[in-house]
């Protein structure tokens, strides 16, 4: 019995070790230099470009980033109009904000909702609020480094594990960062190619259309691989009983394979 015990414990300590080991990404680097812009003097534009769209997609759950984020909006809102320029800003800082999924958040979006008169940021406001959980949630996942490989590139590994989460809407979303920054690393290419394969060979049917979706977006990637061993699986996707979509995008991807197959 005792040595059941010990050997229990054994496993647990390596565990945690493993785990300790794993770990997660230290952000805090790119959170200071974040803060740092947000507490300058730099033009809503420059914001949006240096700060807001790039903490968009980071993945960074940081109360002292949410913090700077809600504090200059709030400095700014009074200021803003219905102009495009001034529309485009706060709403783009709504969705930074929303994206550091913190309560803190939660509470500021709500405030600016409350606050402006101005269309879009309303909308966006109501949008964030609304995906605040899902957006901590894919922060949690891409916080890990389970797939990160030493002097590699920290966001290969945060995309690949959304592309291994067991929710379809995160492996949408990576797919999606994927076509739109064009990232076409060959371990997230495989990654794809392998779920895409499972999804054909159970004749490419799902009941469940958030499934469905980022087969479609895996098909269009593989499209973009320009790797002829996928030329194959393209074609038994398009020739299947599939969703429409997916196998609209199979075909797609075909043409641009190139395949000679």
């Amino acid at each position: 019995m005792g040595k059941i015990l010990m050997t229990g414990f054994a496993l647990l300590m390596l565990s945690a070790r493993l785990a300790a080991m794993e770990g997660v990404f230290d952000r805090s680097a790119e959170v200071d230099r974040y803060i740092a812009q947000l507490n300058s003097e730099q033009s809503k534009e420059t914001l949006i470009a240096a700060v807001a769209k790039p903490v968009y997609v980071s993945g960074i759950g940081d109360e002292r980033l949410a913090q700077a984020l809600s504090d200059r909006l709030m400095r700014d809102l009074p200021s803003l109009d219905a102009s495009r320029d001034s529309a485009q800003y706060g709403a783009w800082m709504v969705k930074a904000l929303g994206s550091t999924g913190t309560e803190l958040a939660r509470s500021s979006i709500k405030e600016v909702q409350s606050k402006t008169k101005i269309a879009r940021i309303r909308s966006e406001c109501a949008d964030q609020l609304h995906e605040l959980d899902w957006e901590r949630r894919k922060n949690e996942i891409m916080a890990s480094r389970a797939n990160y490989q030493e002097g590699s590139d920290m966001r290969i590994a945060q995309l690949l594990n959304l592309l291994q989460s067991e929710d379809y809407s995160y492996k949408q979303d990576a797919a999606y960062r994927m076509s739109w920054d064009k990232i076409l690393d060959p371990r997230l290419m495989e990654e794809i190619g392998v779920q895409l394969q499972a999804f054909a060979d159970k004749g490419g049917v799902s009941n469940n259309k958030a499934e469905n979706v980022a087969m479609s977006h895996y098909a269009k990637m593989l499209g973009y691989s320009g790797n002829q061993k996928y030329g194959p699986l393209l074609i038994t996707l398009s020739k299947s009983k599939t969703d429409s979509l997916v196998k609209k995008q199979a075909v797609g991807a075909l043409k641009r394979l190139d395949y000679t197959g």
